[in-house]
């Protein structure tokens, strides 16, 4: 009987998890019969049951020369219903087939790209997607690494042509494009000669505005590049440490010699219990003070008279050389102080030199704070949420640290003046750094706005009004409507959206935040989604969706969902009727009314927090599934056949390698369930804050657990244990 060939034989037994994979195709009614057939492994029974269970024509990759990855990019595909003929070839690797399909999903076609392998692929995608070109870098051999961030630099128009090499790897193209983005002049460090975690030490010098040219070269490690930043950033002398001699940690230590004392030795004997002692004599004491910063002198006698020559060189035998006080000599020397101990010397201590900073010529957030009148609502009216800019106007100037200076201690030792720390250079986007490096200009006229040390322009469509003849307004940046908002118009932005007048039955999307400084009156037909927060004096009949926060004065009959929180401001502010949602808690002042108009409240943990905590669940479930079903065929594999054939065998290394991909995946999803764990144990700690009236009517849901309002006033509502509670504000 003729021996099986090993690369492609599988035993006629079924292992366990085949006949797991057949019992469960059983038991969905399926026709098992497709793959319930020993050339299969379980883990391509797998995909093909799926394609079962999910209606598809499974013949097109249920054929055993196609591996299990493969078999998913394809039924992947045949449930986008794209045209898989694009790239159902067992000769593609399934990573190249991923690229195509998920180009196919975008309208991209890159079936005819299949020569580059699947990381060129990628960014190919990508650029495509994103309309920039990056063909003529393919052709010149750039890899995928490289080619992402000459991507990344293209989408943002920055001007990295000139610094490319194809000898410059990814990482280092990658430290380039960073300072690109700064503004800083990556000429000094975009060479060959230097290694990424050189120009990554160059550029953050730049960054933080040292002198580069006392370690920019290329003899220098990238960790004595490290401590001799470190030392200028702190406004040290780095003289003491930057000769090539030194090693990294020797710079280190040094560095922190000098940063961390400015001690003399003689002071550092003091500090350590050796005292200098006094000259005596039966005339007269000198002492120095521990410090040195004073030195005293006493005469011992009455009537005692020293000439001023007898005087300074007494001082002089005291090592007192340094900011001797004129008019003690003078009152000694006169004989004027017998018997007492005066201040001869006083040292002057270092003046430390001051911080760069900025000075910004536009209103800070903090600033532009919402005004709050006198009953606690918010002011929308007359709040300036934003502010304006134009095309090359001034926005922002740096001033630099200052030096300072020395001083000294009464012995004469020299103080040193550290200088003040330089600021970072801003980032951002929509702006232009100057090449004085200190002066910012917009770049296009649009909004600015500075989130710590992220200074932005972005740009800004300003309408009079939207109304029904301006049909719909889709804008990449933020829009401004300076009117009113009317029935059945769309505005999409992928910044803020603002209305200084009234809006109505509207839909308005944004990335950002939705600031209305009148209100919505939707008449059940109003939408607003906003990516942060929602903002408005009122919400009449409207759908509400943000990402962080919803806050207005009165609100009406709507459907208000967050993951933040919903605040109704004011004494007067209301929360009547409708439905609101809100993960991380409410804060208002009345709830409900007199009238008993149902207003449903929901607390905490919501449907969209189970569902991806199911699905995250789910995936790990199904990942740790498909991870036991390759290992079991690893391990079957080890014993069937020696290391010196398996290791000739296409489908041992094709198993292997899986098993890796899996337990990447399987730690990815690891971490975004302690995550999910993290984001749900905090949602346990929401609760309801009602200031005034909450009435009858209001049915309270928090964490799952409900309660139907009784009319109470002045009260936090929370989940304790399977009940809710109420305490008095």
């Amino acid at each position: 009987m003729a021996k099986k060939d090993h690369k492609t034989q599988k035993s006629d037994k079924f292992t366990i998890d085949q006949l797991n994979e057949i019992k469960e195709g059983k038991d969905a009614g399926l026709d098992i019969s497709i793959y319930a057939k020993p050339e299969y492994y379980a883990i391509q029974m797998r995909q093909i049951r799926f394609g079962l269970m999910e209606g598809l024509p499974v013949e097109v990759y249920a054929k055993p020369e196609y591996d299990w990855f493969q078999m998913e990019e394809i039924r992947k595909g045949l449930k986008s219903n794209l045209n898989v003929q694009r790239y159902a070839d067992p000769n593609i690797p399934y990573d190249k087939m991923r690229q195509v399909r998920e180009g196919l999903m975008d309208g991209l076609e890159l079936h005819k790209y299949l020569q580059f392998d699947a990381g060129v692929l990628r960014e190919l995608r990508k650029a495509m997607l994103s309309k920039v070109n990056i063909i003529s870098y393919i052709k010149q051999g750039y890899d995928a690494e490289q080619l992402e961030e000459i991507r990344i630099a293209l989408e943002k128009k920055l001007n990295i042509i000139p610094y490319l090499l194809p000898e410059l790897r990814g990482v280092s193209i990658a430290q380039i494009r960073l300072g690109l983005e700064r503004g800083l002049d990556v000429s000094a460090y975009a060479k060959v000669e230097y290694s990424w975690r050189q120009m990554r030490e160059i550029r953050l010098g730049l960054e933080n505005r040292v002198d580069i040219s006392v370690y920019a070269k290329p003899l220098y490690n990238w960790q004595q590049m490290r401590e001799i930043r470190l030392g200028l950033e702190a406004g040290i002398d780095v003289s003491a440490y930057t000769s090539l001699m030194w090693t990294a940690s020797d710079m280190k230590r040094k560095r922190q010699e000098v940063h961390g004392d400015d001690i003399s030795q003689e002071l550092l004997d003091i500090l350590a219990g050796k005292k200098i002692e006094p000259e005596e004599n039966e005339y007269f004491t000198v002492s120095i003070s521990q410090d040195e910063m004073e030195a005293y002198f006493e005469v011992r006698r009455e009537n005692t008279q020293l000439q001023r020559e007898k005087i300074e060189n007494i001082l002089a035998m005291n090592g007192i050389r340094a900011g001797i006080i004129e008019e003690a000599v003078q009152t000694l020397s006169k004989g004027g102080l017998s018997m007492q101990k005066v201040l001869i010397a006083k040292g002057q201590e270092a003046v430390h030199g001051t911080d760069g900073w900025y000075e910004y010529f536009f209103k800070l957030k903090e600033e532009r704070r919402p005004l709050m009148l006198s009953d606690g609502s918010v002011d929308y009216q007359n709040t300036q949420w934003f502010e304006i800019v134009e095309k090359g106007q001034k926005i922002a100037y740096y001033h630099e640290a200052c030096i300072g200076s020395e001083g000294y201690t009464v012995t004469g030792r020299v103080l040193p003046a550290h200088k003040g720390r330089e600021q970072s250079v801003l980032a951002g986007r929509g702006f232009i750094l100057m090449p004085d490096q200190k002066t910012y200009v917009a770049a296009e006229s649009g909004k600015v706005e500075l989130r710590g040390n992220l200074l932005e322009v972005t740009k800004l469509l300003v309408l009079q009004e939207v109304k029904m003849p301006t049909g719909k307004v889709d804008f990449d940046g933020s829009v401004y409507v300076r009117g009113n908002v009317g029935i059945g118009t769309t505005i999409k932005a992928t910044e803020d959206v603002f209305v200084d007048g009234y809006v109505e039955a509207t839909r308005i999307e944004c990335g950002g935040s939705i600031v209305l400084r009148q209100g919505i009156n939707a008449a059940g037909q109003g939408y607003l989604k906003a990516g942060k927060g929602v903002a408005g004096r009122f919400f009449e009949s409207a759908k509400v969706y943000a990402g962080e926060l919803i806050q207005a004065n009165y609100c009406m009959n709507s459907e208000l969902y967050t993951d933040g929180k919903v605040i109704v401001s004011g004494e007067f502010g209301a929360l009547v009727g409708g439905m609101i949602q809100a993960v991380r808690g409410l804060d208002a002042y009345n709830v409900g009314n007199r009238v008993g108009i149902p207003t449903y409240l929901k607390i905490g943990i919501n449907d969209t927090l189970i569902k991806q905590q199911y699905e995250i669940e789910a995936r790990m479930t199904e990942v740790e599934k498909e991870l036991s079903i390759l290992q079991n065929a690893y391990h079957d594999l080890q014993k069937k056949y020696p290391i010196e054939v398996r290791r000739q065998m296409d489908i041992y290394l094709k198993i292997e390698s899986a098993i890796y991909t899996k337990e990447q995946q399987k730690d990815y999803l690891v971490g975004e369930k302690a995550k999910m764990d993290e984001r749900m144990t905090a949602v346990n700690d929401a609760k309801a804050v009602i200031h005034g009236n909450c009435c009858e009517g209001v049915l309270i849901e928090i964490n799952g657990i409900r309660w139907s309002a009784k009319e109470v006033r002045n009260v936090t509502i929370i989940r304790t244990g399977n009940r809710i509670a109420i305490f008095e504000n």
